[in-house]
């Protein structure tokens, strides 16, 4: 039996923003607990769409990210289910697009050289994204909303400006900046 209590999307993002400006132990133990509410569904209804479990798994996993560096924009009562779902439609529909544009089959995909097909390739893609999490957070504050409207929502330079008042140019030279940043911060360099 689950002895864990119910939690209602609307406590869900309460806790979800109760932290502002930093990461607590409330905010994480409320991700944690949608994850665990959402993501099982999440997946098997993108591996639905895609017919691909690998691809499914990898847009389930940024619809969540993308979960956490929006939450503070997030309406309470709103549907947690919902947004996450839209998120994940949206998401397998590009890669449908994608795929059809680049000619790649809509036949699901047993692809034997999966780059992340052990536990140690997943332990180095975890670390890997929680490194590059911790640099996109300490970035400037505009740099950083600007980079994440950018990679994130994928809102062009022109509607990010627009949103923010800014030039395009003042845009594309913050997601260069945040660019070099995170290169820098990741240990990311060209070798000559």
């Amino acid at each position: 039996m689950n002895s864990e209590k119910k939690y209602s999307d609307t406590q869900l993002i309460s806790d979800l923003q109760s932290v502002r400006g930093g990461v607590g132990d409330s905010d994480i133990k409320a991700f944690e607990r949608i994850f665990h509410k959402y993501y099982p569904m999440l997946r098997n209804f993108i591996t639905g769409l895609l017919k691909n479990q690998t691809e499914a798994e990898d847009i389930a996993q940024n619809c969540f990210m993308k979960l956490w560096f929006n939450r503070y924009s997030l309406n309470p009562g709103q549907s947690l289910k919902n947004w996450l779902f839209v998120l994940a439609r949206n998401e397998a529909l590009n890669v449908l697009r994608s795929r059809r544009s680049k000619g790649i089959s809509l036949e699901p995909q047993h692809d034997s050289l999966s780059p992340l097909r052990t536990v140690d390739d997943w332990l180095s893609y975890s670390e890997t994204n929680a490194r590059l999490k911790t640099k996109i957070d300490a970035l400037p504050s505009r740099r950083r909303a600007i980079f994440m409207m950018s990679r994130f929502v994928h809102m062009s330079n022109t509607e990010i400006a627009v949103k923010l008042n800014l030039s395009v140019r003042t845009v594309e030279k913050h997601i260069e900046l945040a660019l070099m940043d995170l290169r820098k911060g990741m240990d990311i360099h060209k070798t000559n």
